[in-house]
């Protein structure tokens, strides 16, 4: 046996990541098993892994993952990219103040087996960038010393691998729902915006204060690899892409944003909180030489065939997946599935605007790109069957 420690995030380097191990370990055709038990995560964490899993069930028969969703640390996004990715998963939860909190990644083959124990959850972050420190365990099969870690791992959470224990329950479409509905899982677009609000004015006081004791250093980078990007044809969302297509034509403009402002494109500035995703208001356009009704128009008129599902209860939010064609700067970034939100009651029950898209696998292109004041035009799918058109420009 030997063991290892990883570190990360601390210096900027950090090669030693839980991430890039597991990277590793999915590209080794050496195993046969594995399974991951996190607390929380995202959907950058869930979607950066997926291209990698996907090509390791080759020689991978046997994969379950197990997600925490205490605190609303696991979104509905990464719930739901965990089941596309169609493998074994599970939800564990037990209502009381006790969080489920561990962090476990073993691969299991026939020779050797690696265990992964630390604080990394299963989010981009934590397995990359944040300060995390964890413990790698190189076990021999052969040398039965070796296998009793394991065989003490199995023991005490025997009934989440026999399956066996009431708090686990397989992941479903109809329990994300569920969890939603309890407000136990939220969107990201949601828990950024709870967060923020409460956050902002406490933060925007002592910031300045806090840069005088300690101040700013390098962090750590996720992989080019790991990051879901433009025309990345192997993630669930993103639908496939001719890397060679670089614009086409349009169909009908049915809505323009002549200034998208800081807080609709994820850009923090002082008076303003940066959202999940593009507020869809009326902004003066005007259609057939009529103004719009922004409370109905998007919802009914442009996406209005599209299946929607209850997402909240009070205050009442629905939710649909509409794709759509997107270009910045006159560079085709892909075509996505989006989450579009519509809330009767407007935002925080304020009645102001009603429908967004939510950026969801897009945020990472829209948070590197300074959109703030640019002009974006959303078009008709040309033909039926085509997604919709989003030019930032």
């Amino acid at each position: 046996m030997q063991i290892k420690f990883l570190g990360q995030g601390y210096e900027p380097k950090s090669e030693n990541s839980v991430g890039n191990l597991l990277l590793n370990f999915f590209a080794n055709k050496e195993f046969h098993t594995f399974i991951g038990i996190s607390a929380f995560a995202s959907q950058s964490g869930v979607k950066g892994l997926s291209k990698h899993i996907e090509t390791a069930k080759k020689t991978l028969k046997n994969i379950k993952i197990v997600l925490g969703v205490d605190m609303n640390g696991t979104s509905k996004e990464a719930l739901e990219s965990l089941l596309d990715l169609k493998v074994d998963s599970y939800i564990f939860y037990q209502p009381s103040s006790i969080i489920f909190h561990p962090k476990i990644y073993l691969f299991e083959g026939k020779e050797r087996s690696e265990l992964i124990i630390g604080s990394s959850n299963l989010t981009s972050r934590g397995l990359f960038t944040n300060i995390e420190a964890s413990l790698l365990v190189s076990i021999d099969n052969n040398v039965d010393d070796d296998l009793h870690i394991i065989e003490q791992l199995k023991e005490y959470f025997s009934g989440i691998f026999r399956h066996k224990d009431p708090n686990l329950k397989k992941l479903t479409k109809k329990l994300i729902n569920d969890l939603v509905v309890l407000n136990l899982v939220q969107t990201e677009a949601d828990k950024k915006s709870v967060q923020e609000v409460a956050e902002k004015k406490e933060k925007e006081k002592i910031e300045n204060d806090i840069s005088q004791i300690f101040p700013k250093r390098s962090n750590a980078k996720i992989p080019i690899g790991f990051i879901v990007t433009k025309r990345d044809s192997n993630s669930p969302k993103l639908l496939k892409v001719d890397p060679g297509v670089r614009k086409s034509s349009k169909g009908q403009l049915v809505w323009t944003r002549r200034k998208l402002p800081a807080s609709s494109v994820q850009i923090s500035r002082s008076g303003t909180n940066p959202t999940g995703g593009l507020r869809l208001v009326q902004d003066k356009f005007l259609l057939d030489g009529k103004r719009i009704n922004q409370t109905t128009y998007f919802r009914n008129n442009l996406f209005g065939k599209y299946t929607w599902n209850k997402v909240k209860s009070k205050p009442f939010v629905e939710a649909a997946i509409v794709p759509f064609e997107v270009t910045i700067n006159e560079e085709f970034i892909g075509i996505f599935d989006l989450e579009v939100r519509h809330k009767p009651s407007g935002e925080a029950g304020q009645h102001n605007y009603t429908t967004s898209i939510s950026w969801g696998m897009l945020s990472e292109v829209i948070q590197k790109t300074n959109l703030t004041g640019l002009k974006l035009d959303l078009y008709l799918p040309k033909r039926k069957g085509k997604p919709f058109q989003i030019i930032i420009s």
